[in-house]
């Protein structure tokens, strides 16, 4: 009977047991991947054969699963642990996804709205005091469509750069290569397919200027959030 039990336990916790056992090895790569060095490039090794036995599937599994633990600041935590950058009092929501979170940076009191998409493979760098409401998209890789084999597009620099006091609102889609200057509005369900200038207020599809925002902000967000959320 008593086996039994732990054979459905087991089963009942297996994702997070697997995750577990995965985590650290994928967190050294991921720490190798942003800082480098001899004794993390030994570390990493094991990661490197998990993701590379997994097709990467091992690292995105284990990051789509911390986007449901409920709470901001293990989130935060693990995040952190996975080489992304990010300043105290910023706030990630529930069920964010993120790609290649060593090549992100969150700034001070940043706020990540639930079910976001963050895809940093190319460098994203959101600065600080930005709200992304619910459901925004962030992008710095797509295919080509010129491209015969339907490869990636390498010909330009497909960073994306999010200025201070940004407010990015809800469902809108940024695309690779787009900086979006300090205090700028990218109105809801909106696609940034260029810059955006600072202050500027933009619209629509793709996103053009329809107003402008003062620029006499000076609100910070403190990182005040629910505990269990």
């Amino acid at each position: 009977m008593l086996l039994i039990l732990l054979i459905l336990v087991a089963l009942l916790y297996s994702k997070w047991i697997l995750i577990t056992l995965t985590f650290p090895w994928v967190s050294l790569l991921f720490q190798f991947r942003r800082h480098k060095g001899t004794v993390r490039k030994v570390l990493a090794v094991p990661g490197l054969v998990i993701e590379r036995l997994t097709k990467d599937g091992a690292s995105r599994f284990i990051i789509l699963n911390i986007g449901f633990i409920p709470s901001v600041t293990l989130r935060r935590a693990l995040y952190r642990m996975l080489g992304a950058e990010v300043e105290r009092r910023a706030v990630v929501h529930y069920r964010t996804e993120l790609r290649a979170p060593y090549r992100l940076t969150i700034g001070q009191g940043s706020i990540i709205g639930d079910n976001a998409i963050l895809d940093a493979r190319n460098d994203l760098r959101i600065g600080r005091n930005v709200n992304l409401s619910s459901n925004v998209s962030i992008y710095t890789e797509q295919h080509d469509y010129r491209d015969p084999m339907f490869g990636y597009d390498n010909e330009r620099n497909k960073a994306v750069v999010i200025g201070d006091r940004v407010w990015i609102g809800s469902n809108v889609v940024v695309l690779p290569g787009v900086t979006i200057g300090e205090g700028a509005v990218c109105c809801a369900g909106c696609v940034v397919t260029r810059d955006v200038a600072p202050y500027d207020v933009v619209a629509g599809i793709p996103a053009r200027k329809i107003s402008t925002r003062p620029q006499t902000l000076q609100y910070e967000f403190d990182g005040t959030t629910c505990w269990f959320y």
